[in-house]
């Protein structure tokens, strides 16, 4: 069944490459979470990337493309860094293909066919309907107090093992967690989606009514998920809207009696959270500090078996967790990186984070780095299952490209 889905597709990118591709950018926050066989970590996102990928010389002038793509140098350091460690330490060269593809291949795919600004309302409509569609469900879950979805594609067991049915409750209420692999994965998505519509406002002309409404329930979603490392980035990605939305004397009055009547209604809560992240151990259930020290403290022996050049690709997962089950979920992603792939691939992960900050400081100044920083602080207190850093390169490149479109339409009427 998976393989005609997969067949299909690929038919379907033959006969419209760019609708193909526009289409499957938000649908790949989805569609990862079903492995091609069973027991395998390859996904149909992988599968129809792949296809993409060997398409993209047929479609797309691609070579005009590289030197203004935002994010080569960071995707050939990586690229380099697979290779090196799979030359020098344990081969995995079908896995790391596929992941290289995935993560770094398709974003650019994605600018190559984001050629006219038809183009890039047809991907920001895809992916303000997919994220309209994840949070009218959020709310359906917070309702129903369970996620029938998740429930149901596990009991069918067509899903991938990263995908988990969180029911803990948290701060009162049930983890959200949509259609996401779990809750923080929503969280973190869905909070800088937020972020990005509260951008691209200044270059989408129009205020549409839909898009505030969405980006409010995408920076509210964020807080729902009972996630301290998410607490954390999305507060981080409020800095910038609190600034411009508290700046300047209009509206003082109603700001002054919004910011009291939040601080009286929610400094309950909002204490109970700040104690939740200064004391880990005994505030809420979940991560603690204790538990942190001790998976870095695991891992240390590993990393220091090949500190340059990692062990392999998933060797955290295939080995040291079968080694020692206290490494539980690996939550940050430092301990992974620097396990699997060493002192280089930790160095090709932040370079991909320095250029994303690098373009987005261009874009916004310093308020730019916001959404830089919010990813990579979630991402060192946390492990986001199916959210890689393919999500947040093509954010970037639809605000690079949103800016692109504005200024040319402003040197046209001049």
């Amino acid at each position: 069944m998976i393989s005609y889905v997969v067949g299909a597709y690929v038919a379907f990118a033959l006969v419209n490459y760019r609708l193909a591709v526009l289409l499957l950018a938000p649908l790949s926050l989805f569609l990862h979470m079903f492995p091609v066989v069973d027991r395998q970590v390859f996904s149909i996102l992988d599968c129809c990337c792949l296809g993409l990928t060997a398409l993209l010389p047929l479609k797309c002038n691609f070579l005009s493309k590289i030197k203004t793509y935002p994010f080569f140098v960071p995707s050939v350091f990586v690229a380099l860094s697979y290779a090196i460690t799979n030359v020098l330490a344990e081969p995995h060269w079908p896995s790391t293909v596929f992941v290289l593809n995935t993560i770094y291949v398709f974003p650019f795919v994605v600018w190559c066919v984001l050629e006219e600004e038809k183009h890039m309302k047809l991907l920001l409509y895809s992916y303000c309907a997919y994220f309209g569609f994840c949070t009218i469900y959020a709310l359906v879950e917070l309702a129903l107090g369970e996620n029938v979805i998740i429930d149901r594609l596990l009991q069918m067991y067509v899903v991938n093992e990263n995908v988990i049915d969180y029911t803990e409750v948290r701060f009162g209420i049930k983890r959200l967690q949509s259609i996401f692999d779990t809750p923080m994965s929503m969280g973190l998505a869905m909070g800088v989606f937020g972020y990005f519509l509260f951008e691209a406002r200044k270059f989408i002309g129009k205020n549409y009514f839909f898009i505030n409404v969405l980006m409010v329930a995408c920076l509210l979603m964020p807080w729902l998920t009972g996630s301290r490392s998410v607490f954390i980035a999305a507060f981080i990605l409020m800095i910038p809207i609190m600034n411009e939305s508290l700046k300047g004397n209009r509206f003082a009055l109603l700001k002054i009696g919004l910011i009291g009547g939040g601080v009286f209604l929610l400094g309950g809560w909002v204490m109970v959270l700040v104690d939740s992240v200064i004391h880990s151990d005994t505030a809420v259930t979940g991560s603690s500090l204790e538990m942190r020290l001790m998976q870095f403290a695991i891992i240390v022996p590993f990393f220091l078996n090949s500190p340059i050049w990692g062990n392999g690709y998933a060797y955290t997962w295939s080995f040291v967790k079968a080694v020692d089950a206290d490494l539980f979920g690996a939550e940050s992603i430092w301990l992974q990186v620097l396990v699997d792939f060493g002192v280089i691939g930790a160095m090709a992960y932040i370079t991909c984070i320095v250029y994303m900050a690098k373009h987005m400081r261009k874009l916004f100044g310093r308020s730019g780095i916001t959404m830089p920083i919010a990813v990579i602080c979630g991402y060192s207190l946390s492990t986001f299952l199916g959210l890689e850093l393919n999500y947040f390169f093509i954010i970037c490149l639809m605000l690079i490209k949103l800016q692109e479109f504005y200024r040319e339409k402003e040197d046209q009427s001049e």
